[in-house]
């Protein structure tokens, strides 16, 4: 019953904040067009989520979390990338370090937990080569899409409420634990940092 109540609670919080704030994916109270950020949001948490199979994948091998050379890797194919497609490519880059440093926050997690308690640790290892990596890879053009589309929605003052609100909403649809929701926070902590434009 007390978990229950909890989250009828965060419901009825996350739908208060969202009226508050506006429309999360809708029309302005004026009729004006707004980007939603519930899709890049969604994205973002889809990517924290992947972390578990990372750090399944990782867990117990010599693989590190941290590993410097394929992290430039992934941020020189964003730079690329945002370029064809025209998004601002530094911010792209300073959005996915940000993204990269969630997905470890979500594997040092894990494996804490995993080495505290080792029979909860993943009895399968997916392959980061051929599982992983082609959805890390779909993600990152999706997203590239969203900051693109959300691009004048995120130069807007509105813009750190409307993503606050927003993050409540997508970790309450997906029913993220505490550590994921941290880690979803930490993936966006960029996204708002775009020059100010006057429309709230």
């Amino acid at each position: 019953m007390r978990v229950s109540v909890g989250r009828s609670s965060v419901a009825v919080l996350v739908a208060l904040l969202v009226t508050a704030l506006g429309p999360v994916n809708g029309a302005t109270a004026t009729g004006g067009a707004r980007e939603s950020l519930v899709p890049l949001t969604g994205l973002s948490a889809e990517r924290v989520l992947l972390a578990d199979k990372v750090a399944a994948a990782k867990f117990g091998t010599p693989a590190p979390i941290d590993d410097p050379a394929r992290e430039q890797v992934v941020l020189d194919n964003v730079r690329t990338l945002s370029i064809g497609m025209g998004v601002d490519p530094e911010e792209s880059v300073a959005v996915f370090r940000d993204q990269i440093e969630a997905n470890k926050q979500v594997q040092r997690h894990l494996y804490a937990l995993w080495t505290a308690h080792p029979e909860l640790a993943p009895v399968e290892r997916p392959d980061l080569a051929t599982e992983v990596r082609p959805q890390l890879d779909r993600i990152t053009l999706r997203l590239l899409e969203q900051l693109k589309a959300t691009d004048h929605s995120r130069a807007r003052p509105s813009c750190p409420g409307r993503l606050l609100a927003t993050r409540l909403f997508v970790s309450h649809d997906r029913n993220l634990d505490p550590p994921h929701r941290a880690a979803l926070d930490r993936s966006l902590s960029s996204a708002c940092d775009r020059p100010a434009v006057g429309t709230p």
